[in-house]
């Protein structure tokens, strides 16, 4: 775990990680648990949550962690996993997606996969979160280096994808991020915040181990020891996420990635998201064309 962390005890908060029982996800969660933080796993699967939530909590003896299943790539299970939720906010971290996936694959409402799963689902799921939000919540969209490469066009958010994968990726890393910019915007007034972080570029060999999660050769964890000077661990990927998500000195509009060359390694830093994802118009449009998409309206 990274030892560069200064975050404040976090007894008493509450913390959602979408996607928590594999890689950056994980190890959010493991780090917020570490603070102090009880933890729900949001996770399709029920099989992969308990082992994540055992793995927690034997590096974290104590650690207060619960399950909360939901697919993103589903609006009826978003819903269901929206009303199990009875305990109070303090952060949400929507980090489940899809990185890579047959241009033609679709959720199972429908929607392109990338963009249904990564941005529209994080959408109806925090839409429908309503008053389990605390009043002074944030909300961390989990975004990627991919989307300085992606152009939105939210108009064609539905439509099936005919470009390169990364693009893809990116475009569906770059919606989530529009829309987080945007929430914040709407929350202005209050003291909910809504951020974005970016893990930088972190890759599996450079991770420590965890029992039942990715599986790692000697040889492939040697070979990737040369490059640690350029990348770095999944666990260090997930401090800037964790960091926007609690730390005192991240407020809303942030984007925090790693601070190292390219941001592709380094400690928590802010960094620079492109206009696009800035863009007031963008973020506007996206919104309509989110709500028009889920059948889900955002009540902010």
């Amino acid at each position: 775990m990274p030892s560069s962390l200064a975050l404040p005890d976090l007894t008493g908060r509450t913390v959602l990680v979408t996607g928590a029982n594999a890689g950056i996800g994980y190890w959010c969660a493991e780090i917020l648990a570490q603070h102090g933080a009880r933890v729900l796993l949001g996770c399709r699967s029920a099989g992969r949550a308990e082992t994540a939530a055992s793995s927690i909590r034997a590096q974290v003896p104590g650690a207060d962690i619960g399950i909360v299943p939901v697919d993103l790539g589903s609006l009826v299970s978003i819903a269901s996993a929206a009303a199990s939720v009875e305990e109070r906010l303090d952060a949400v971290i929507c980090n489940a997606g899809v990185k890579a996936a047959d241009r033609s694959a679709r959720t199972a409402d429908g929607l392109d996969l990338m963009a249904g799963t990564n941005f529209l689902g994080h959408f109806a799921l925090l839409a429908q979160l309503g008053d389990a939000l605390a009043d002074d919540a944030r909300v961390v969209a989990v975004g990627s280096l991919a989307h300085r490469f992606a152009e939105i066009d939210p108009a064609t958010l539905s439509q099936p994808w005919s470009g390169p994968s990364l693009r893809q990726y990116g475009r569906s890393k770059a919606a989530l991020m529009a829309f987080a910019f945007e929430l914040n915007r709407r929350w202005r007034g209050t003291a909910r915040a809504a951020l974005c972080a970016h893990p930088g570029y972190a890759v599996d060999p450079l991770t420590p181990y965890r029992d039942g999660l990715a599986e790692v050769s000697s040889t492939m964890r040697a070979l990737a020891s040369l490059s640690r000077p350029f990348v770095q661990g999944k666990d260090a990927g997930a401090a800037p996420i964790v960091h926007a998500a609690v730390a005192a000195d991240a407020t809303g509009g942030d984007y925090w990635g790693p601070g190292g060359l390219l941001e592709f390694r380094g400690a928590p830093a802010r960094v620079t998201a492109s206009a696009q994802v800035r863009s007031v118009d963008v973020g506007v449009e996206l919104w309509a064309v989110a709500e028009e998409l889920t059948g889900v309206r955002f009540a902010t």
